[in-house]
């Protein structure tokens, strides 16, 4: 068993997972999975624990499929991941579920995850099959200063052609 979590937490290095073994929780990668990155998959969980499989997509450090535990919530998922990138638009994360109440069809419903102590403990549950999508802020200060420079740039050669006709 621990030659299994000190190879665990190698691994853990290698591929950029979170060291969630330290914390007495297993994680590994699943070889299984043909013709898919092995990066992609994450299992997370304690032994015998009964799990379930969700998509986490978009701006996180480590986008993939997690099997997780069943009381997983999608605050913890994005913690698992590694957390949200610096451009990741929290205000209107997007749940994709399969609901099988009279019939299967999907739902799809937001999240602001920048008020998480106004949200209610159901809607931040994960349900099997889940995807979860964080898209990216479409407009940031980094885009607003390289609108300003671009702006400021044609400025100074509009200046500069009306002075040398002058």
């Amino acid at each position: 068993m621990i030659q299994r979590l000190l190879a665990l937490i190698a691994l853990s290095a290698v591929y950029g997972i979170p060291n969630v073994a330290a914390q007495g929780l297993e994680s590994g990668l699943s070889p299984s999975l043909s013709g898919a990155s092995q990066a992609a998959y994450y299992y997370i969980s304690k032994p015998g624990e009964i799990t379930m499989q969700v998509n986490l997509w978009g701006n996180v450090k480590n986008p993939g499929r997690y099997e997780l535990p069943i009381s997983t919530d999608i605050v913890q998922l994005v913690s698992f991941a590694g957390g949200p990138l610096p451009e990741a638009d929290l205000g209107t994360v997007k749940v994709i579920r399969v609901a099988r109440e009279g019939g299967s069809r999907k739902v799809q419903f937001t999240i602001n995850l920048n008020h998480i102590d106004q949200i209610d403990e159901q809607a931040l549950s994960l349900r099997p099959g889940d995807t979860i999508f964080i898209d990216r802020i479409s407009f940031t200060f980094e885009s607003f200063i390289g609108i300003v420079t671009t702006a400021a740039t044609v400025a100074i050669a509009v200046a500069s052609v009306i002075n040398i006709t002058k």
